[in-house]
């Protein structure tokens, strides 16, 4: 299979025609990270999402916790899951939407194959393409929603066991 259409078969170009998956593919720079190499940083200010089409990484953030045996707080980095390419399609897509910092440091598991798009050439692309761009704005959206969804099962989940937990 050819990285396009690898590329190609991400979630968010569902109903999207292959000549239009084109024009998106040709906005894009490919980067590849090998294992270990950091894919995007907590914190950081760059304005761009990944198409993942191929690899494993592990997404991580840093969390304030006291530590036993020692006065004060100190930062752990905690890794929250892995992904595989074929399971997700993008990666920092809230950046193009927000003007926030990276949410969550991403490393390559292994490595790892993506195609960037920064936010004035999306941009430049929705402008250009809209009739494609809603279907990918759909899309993205649909993917946000199924991941608050599963945040918010997770959290019940927490929270009831915290719950018992403490009942005890």
């Amino acid at each position: 299979m050819t990285e396009f259409e690898k590329f190609r078969s991400i979630i968010i170009l569902r109903g999207i025609s292959e000549s239009d998956a084109r024009i998106l593919f040709d906005y894009c720079k490919r980067s590849v990270f090998d294992k270990g190499d950091l894919i995007m940083e907590e914190g950081e200010e760059r304005r761009s999402m990944f198409f993942f089409i191929e690899g494993e990484a592990v997404v991580s953030n840093v969390i304030t916790m006291k530590v036993s045996n020692e006065r004060g707080y100190s930062e752990v980095e905690k890794s929250l899951v892995r992904l595989r390419a074929d399971q997700v399609g993008i990666l920092g897509e809230m950046s193009v939407f927000e003007e926030q910092p990276r949410s969550a440091t991403v490393k390559a598991y292994e490595t790892c194959v993506l195609y960037e798009i920064d936010r004035d050439d999306f941009s430049g692309f929705l402008e250009a393409h809209p009739e494609i761009g809603v279907k990918i704005l759909t899309n993205i959206a649909g993917i946000l929603c199924a991941r608050i969804r599963g945040g918010n099962r997770d959290i019940l989940k927490l929270t009831t066991a915290l719950s018992i937990a403490l009942s005890r």
